[in-house]
């Protein structure tokens, strides 16, 4: 993309406001925009007068203006994070001189046609820090008292502006930074204590419970177990979910499972997950037959411990493990509808698989495979 091509890329980008020092640096641009334009309306009307000894001065002020705009905008980023470094400062204030005395060089001592353009370098410089804008001020303000007592009045008077231009600017823009910074306290401010006060209900309506649950069922250890280790899966999904959020996701649909079934059966399962992913419905299928294999594993194996395992990624695997009393697959009857159906069958119907190895007296294990 050309130069041209990217200054009105710029251009179109202006109007969007992202923050307060984004702004300036577009507020900077338009300055420099406005100053170009106001410059090249005044030339136009000069040289429509006539009587213009050295005319190609007039167009050489405002073509230099012109490709100092679509350079600047050409070299810069989409935020202008440039717009009003030193470099830029100072090409805007040696062109500014040299449009003080355009007129001068022209012939045309009388016809201001720079009109407000370093008047605007003021402003941009202004928008980079009080310092430069009161620096650029004077130094305008001296190029453009030495060029002779000829037009002494407009002289001042121009001074007079760019000084108070620097003064008016530098207050007001100091005066948006201070509101900015204490609207970003206020606004910091606000999100810790609703960050607290969320942390605060959760403790109590959750937390708070469960300990006093505890309490009252001191006397019985396994329901103790049961309601510390649901209270720490919920406070771990709780913590690292994204914004405390539980989302239905495969992780999160085994770890309801696995609350569900320690409430119920009274047994401890030990949880290990690799990865995560949405709840589609193969991995809805195998949600559901590792509900099975648990269930079974706690009405069955004798075991006061199940182990499960889920991996996630592009094949979703469950193990489920028991130290208990085991059995022998090959012995299990026909009206046994639990592995050939909830489990194996209904993993058959999505493309994946069930693998059971079970040994009399040493436990079982139960492997659980659908592809995505």
């Amino acid at each position: 993309m050309g130069a041209m091509g990217l200054f009105l890329d710029r251009l179109g980008k202006f109007g969007q406001v992202e923050d307060l020092e984004l702004t300036f640096r577009r507020i900077a641009f338009g300055a420099r925009l406005f100053g170009l334009a106001w410059m090249a309306v005044l030339a136009i009307v000069t040289l429509a007068q006539g009587g213009v000894p050295r005319p190609w001065v007039v167009l050489a002020a405002v073509a230099a203006a012109a490709i100092w705009l679509m350079v600047s905008a050409a070299t810069q980023r989409s935020d202008f994070s440039l717009a009003t470094s030193r470099a830029s400062i100072l090409v805007d204030l040696v062109l500014a001189a040299a449009a003080l005395w355009a007129p001068r060089w022209a012939g045309v001592p009388t016809a201001l046609f720079y009109g407000g353009f370093p008047l605007l370098t003021v402003a941009v410089a202004t928008v980079r820090s009080r310092r430069a804008g009161w620096l650029v001020a004077a130094l305008l303000s001296v190029v453009t008292l030495a060029r002779g007592a000829f037009d002494l009045v407009v002289s001042v008077s121009q001074v007079i502006t760019n000084l108070a231009t620097a003064a008016l600017l530098s207050w007001v823009l100091e005066v948006l930074r201070r509101s900015e910074a204490t609207s970003q306290e206020a606004q910091a401010a606000r999100v810790r204590a609703e960050e607290r006060s969320a942390v605060a209900a959760h403790l109590h309506d959750s937390v708070l419970q469960t300990l006093a649950l505890i309490q009252r069922s001191a006397a019985d250890p396994g329901e103790v177990g049961t309601l510390a280790r649901r209270q720490e899966r919920e406070l771990r999904s709780w913590l690292y979910s994204p914004d405390g959020k539980q989302d239905r996701s495969v992780a999160a649909e085994l770890r309801a499972t696995v609350d569900e079934v320690e409430t119920d059966h009274r047994v401890e399962v030990e949880l290990v997950v690799v990865g995560d992913g949405p709840l589609t419905a193969s991995r809805q299928s195998l949600m559901a037959a590792g509900r099975e294999a648990l269930v079974n594993a706690a009405k069955h194996s004798g075991a006061g411990k199940i182990s499960a395992y889920l991996e996630v990624g592009d094949t979703t695997r469950l193990f489920v493990r028991d130290r208990g009393v085991g059995f022998d697959p090959a012995a299990v009857g026909p009206d046994r509808h639990g592995l050939a159906d909830s489990i194996t069958g209904r993993l058959a119907k999505v493309g994946g698989r069930a693998e059971v190895r079970s040994e009399v007296g040493a436990g079982t294990e139960i492997r659980l495979e659908v592809e995505g």
